[in-house]
């Protein structure tokens, strides 16, 4: 348990058996000779222990009144110590009829070990008579030991032997009731070692040479074997399994064997620290640490995929396994390919409903099926798919053999879209929707299936009008799933995985039309109109009525949809419309039925451009009639300052022109002002006239702070206290 940082151990049995005194001897080395009813819990260092990890001893009490404590104290520990009484039989009766019954009914997991105290007081000849049948009858016992408190022999060891319990644990591994009591490796340990030593076999001839041998000691020990020790190692397996060496080394029999040797002899520190070095938890199944290297973190409407790496490896892994070179992966070959893995990766039931392509009179993968099967689990559950090619013993960087589609709104107009595309399959119950998926992988009879298994799901390769073959996973909802999925609450986000949905109808019953008509509205809806939609007429070779026709032609043309698309299990291919299926998800906008909802979204659209349109007509007016205004102002001012300073009328109409073209500049220039009017439009003299006259810039009139509050040379400056309209410059001037 390579994860845990604090091991707690609970130490539990019958009244007077030691179990304070074997504590304080671990923890002080000393005897007690009036050790209290129960200690409180005593914490051990990390570097008293082997595996420098720090324990923690809980004491308990066997009292009735204590019994909630101990409880608690068994539930929370990660391996018990449960002490029995040398000196007194009836304590170690007591383990089979009290106390390990009671830690079944509590759900006690961890392991157990038993020990029998009090050694120096009176030691059982025939101990291991009695203890062995205990503990061929509970597997959660790990080891029996013999210890004396009071003379400080093998105190130690019993704490050493719980840690280990929990660091190297034998339940996952070994199975000791196994072979009439000779004990056994459990199947998933044996599929793991298979695995190692699979990939520690690189000239893959079943057989791990001397160099091999010392490569794996190498990675997961960091030190060679000495030529003696190989040596010795095959010289122990010949003995014992002559058909674990061969002459080029040391076969997958003779690896497996040493394991079992190791671990009939307590060194199950050394088996573990393989499995770990190779990715292993306790469960024997690949880490999270080994899992997590990879993210497939998405949004709902991407998808994750197979890179043209990952697929040449699921190649491999068919040709290989082909064994006879049929084109067809068989049940054994299949269960060959799944010998390093804890099982196969489609035996979920979540896979059971799962179509693909199979070929041969018994109905066996072939590469397409095969492929399109790792596609699929690709796509819902990319994580397994990754734990799968570890399995299958790549050593790869895995994250080559992935990518994850862009979103589909910005997907849509890359020229090299997604390979994997999904399809929700709508309609009612007798419609043909399991003959529209049964159709995408050729199956050749109908599938015979439980009642209770009602939605399918199927999955093929389509061929596309343009570009590469495509994939399509087809996932029926019957009236039960199509509801749930209506009333659920992220029923948008759930209907963002798919790409297009179909809405099968029998083409010869309007009664089946309409409720494909129904759900087309509703499931447009709920996906926030935003959903390709796809009528498909099924049972084609059944006919359907002119009434029919003219009624699916009215309900297509209302929603702006194509024309069902017809298919039929007896009559023509059905190619044709898994690729019309496919075109669909690719041009939305050509798909997206018309409901009222999208009606109303639309129309408030057209109300919101033209309101805003109207606001721009309003400023602009707005915009003009101040210009005018502007323009009249500044043709008074100049007139004004005409008659005072000795300028002709005409000259104050030109005034009046070159402020109105000032104005419109800035208006067109969308310039932002205060009251009209920008400061720092005067330059000071350098943009005056030449008759001396008050200069104009192009930005209009104004003034600066400088032109009226200091004294200038110049002829525009004011002298004056700096306060005064912009008439009064002209009348200053």
């Amino acid at each position: 348990m390579a994860s845990v940082r604090t091991v707690k151990i609970a130490v539990i049995g019958d009244e007077g058996v030691g179990k304070t005194s074997l504590i304080t001897a671990a923890a002080t080395e000393s005897f007690p000779d009036n050790p209290p009813p129960v200690l409180p819990p005593a914490r051990l260092p990390p570097e008293s222990t082997p595996e420098n990890v720090p324990i923690v001893l809980i004491d308990t009490s066997s009292r009735v009144e204590d019994k909630q404590t101990l409880e608690t104290a068994v539930l929370h520990s990660d391996v018990v110590v449960l002490v029995f009484s040398l000196d007194k039989p009836a304590t170690l009766r007591r383990i089979s009829t009290f106390w390990m019954p009671e830690l079944q009914r509590l759900g006690v997991a961890v392991p157990i070990v038993l020990v029998a105290s009090k050694s120096d007081v009176s030691s059982d000849q025939g101990l291991q008579q009695a203890v062995v049948p205990i503990m061929g009858r509970f597997k959660e016992i790990e080891t029996c030991l013999e210890c004396s408190a009071k003379k400080l022999t093998y105190v130690g060891e019993v704490f050493y032997y719980a840690l280990k319990a929990v660091m190297h644990p034998t339940a996952p591994l070994f199975d000791p009731g196994a072979q009439e009591g000779q004990g056994a490796l459990r199947p998933l340990c044996i599929k793991a070692l298979k695995r190692i030593f699979l990939m520690c076999d690189t000239d893959k001839d079943g057989a791990l040479s001397d160099e091999e041998l010392n490569a794996f000691q190498i990675k997961c020990f960091s030190a060679p074997l000495q030529p003696e020790e190989l040596v010795g190692v095959k010289r122990v397996v010949a003995e014992k399994m002559p058909q674990g060496v061969n002459a080029t080394g040391l076969t997958l029999p003779g690896f497996l064997f040493l394991h079992a040797l190791f671990i009939e002899r307590g060194r199950l520190e050394t088996t573990w620290a393989v499995l770990r070095k190779f990715g292993y938890n306790d469960s024997l199944t690949l880490s999270d640490a080994v899992l997590d290297q990879v993210s497939f973190q998405h949004a709902p409407d991407q998808v994750v995929e197979l890179t043209e790496a990952g697929v040449q490896f699921f190649e491999h892994q068919f040709a290989y396994f082909d064994r006879n070179h049929d084109g067809l992966l068989s049940g054994q070959e299949l269960e060959d390919m799944f010998s390093t893995s804890p099982s196969s990766p489609w035996s979920g039931a979540e896979y059971h409903n799962v179509l693909a392509e199979t070929g041969g009179p018994s109905g066996w993968l072939t590469l397409p099926g095969y492929l399109a099967k790792w596609r699929y689990t690709t796509a819902v559950s990319p994580r397994t798919t990754l734990a799968y090619i570890y399995y299958l013993g790549s050593e790869a960087n895995a994250s080559e053999f992935f990518s994850i589609s862009k979103p589909r709104k910005q997907e849509r107009k890359d020229p090299a879209p997604r390979s994997v595309f999904q399809c929700h399959v709508f309609g009612a119950a007798g419609a043909g929707k399991t003959a529209v998926l049964e159709g995408l992988v050729a199956q050749p009879h109908p599938l015979k299936r439980p009642k209770a298994q009602r939605s399918m799901m199927a999955v093929g390769q389509v061929e596309r009008k343009e570009g590469p073959p495509a994939t399509l996973i087809m996932r029926e909802l019957d009236e039960a799933a199509t509801s749930k999925l209506l009333n659920a609450s992220n029923r948008a986000e759930q209907l963002a995985a798919a790409d297009v949905a179909a809405f099968v109808f029998d083409s010869s019953d309007p009664a089946s039309f309409r409720t494909a008509q129904r759900l087309i509205l509703e499931v447009a809806a709920a996906s926030g109109d935003s959903l390709p939609c796809v009528f498909v007429a099924a049972k084609d070779d059944l006919g359907m009525s002119q009434d029919l026709v003219s009624e699916c032609g009215a309900v297509c043309a209302s929603l702006q949809l194509r024309q069902p698309l017809s298919i039929s299990a007896k009559v023509g291919s059905p190619a044709a419309v898994y690729g019309e299926l496919i075109g669909a998800a690719l041009q939305p906008e050509l798909f997206t039925p018309l409901t009222p909802s999208l009606k109303a979204a639309r129309q408030y659209r057209r109300i919101l451009r033209r309101a805003l349109i109207y606001t721009a007509a309003g400023t602009v007016t707005a915009a003009a009639a101040y210009a005018v205004y502007r323009v009249y102002t500044a043709r008074q001012a100049s007139a004004e300052s005409a008659s005072t300073s000795g300028y002709s009328a005409a000259d104050a109409r030109a005034i009046g022109r070159d402020v109105g073209t000032s104005l419109a500049a800035d208006l067109a220039s969308g310039s932002s002002r205060t009251g009209g009017i920008s400061s720092g439009s005067f330059s000071g003299g350098s943009g005056r006239s030449e008759a001396g006259g008050p200069g104009l810039s192009n930005r209009g009139l104004g003034i600066r702070p400088s032109d009226v509050g200091s004294s200038s040379s110049g002829g525009g400056g004011s002298s004056g206290s700096g306060s005064g309209s912009w008439l009064d410059v002209f009348k200053r001037s």
